[in-house]
């Protein structure tokens, strides 16, 4: 294997955030609810667990029932694929990289996520979710869990993600790190967390270029 390349999946392998925002608008207007802001939204999903999101959005609001609602529009509001994801992620391993996925979601949803990105999970070296974690990221500790618990070595590794946070995180741990700007961040703000502008990138599609730069064949 020449280098791992574990991905992210909101934002980074799905257009996660928009689809899930339009869905947590019916679903508050549909549980007689205001629904959350763009801003609030923002500043909880993805950085807070499921129940924590809507603690912040609804106070006391039944977790159960919310979710039974939510998941009634997911015909109508269908994830959307990054194009060009499942091409990357199969490039990647064609020409001898390992791939796998560290995500904070559950793991139902993940399954659900991967499947409607194309992504075979026998393809995957690993897949960590928030049912098989000990530490959500960007903890630095969710990274080098990778280390303990996948034998994953930190110098051969990159991590891919939209947030500038879990940047800081793998960098902390380190890991190497590829921004991408699919989801809610500029560039700016992974400048401010430190991750250089060349490892910021426009898609998922512009790492393996990046990578074969990086990690040559022979390694």
């Amino acid at each position: 294997m020449r280098h791992l390349v574990v991905l992210d999946i909101d934002d980074t392998l799905l257009h996660t955030h928009e689809v899930a925002h339009r869905k947590s608008v019916l679903t508050a207007r549909a549980l007689g609810l205001t629904p959350p802001t763009e801003e609030e939204f923002r500043r909880s999903f993805g950085s807070l667990s499921f129940e924590e999101c809507l603690h912040e959005w609804h106070g006391d609001v039944s977790p159960d029932e919310y979710l039974r609602v939510y998941e009634t529009f997911l015909p109508t509001v269908p994830y959307r694929p990054v194009d060009g994801a499942l091409e990357t992620v199969n490039r990647l391993r064609d020409v001898g990289f390992g791939t796998a996925v560290l995500t904070n979601g559950p793991g139902a949803k993940t399954w659900r996520k991967l499947a409607a990105a194309g992504i075979r999970t026998d393809d995957l070296l690993f897949v960590r979710h928030s049912d098989n974690v000990r530490t959500r990221k960007p903890s630095p500790a969710a990274f080098t869990d990778l280390v303990a618990e996948h034998g994953v070595d930190p110098s051969r590794t990159t991590y891919v993600s939209d947030c500038p946070d879990d940047g800081t995180g793998a960098l902390r741990a380190g890991f190497g790190f590829l921004g991408v700007l699919t989801g809610v961040w500029n560039a700016a703000a992974f400048r401010a967390a430190g991750v250089p502008d060349s490892a910021v990138l426009p898609t998922v599609r512009d790492v393996l270029p990046v990578l074969d730069t990086l990690v040559p064949v022979t390694a």
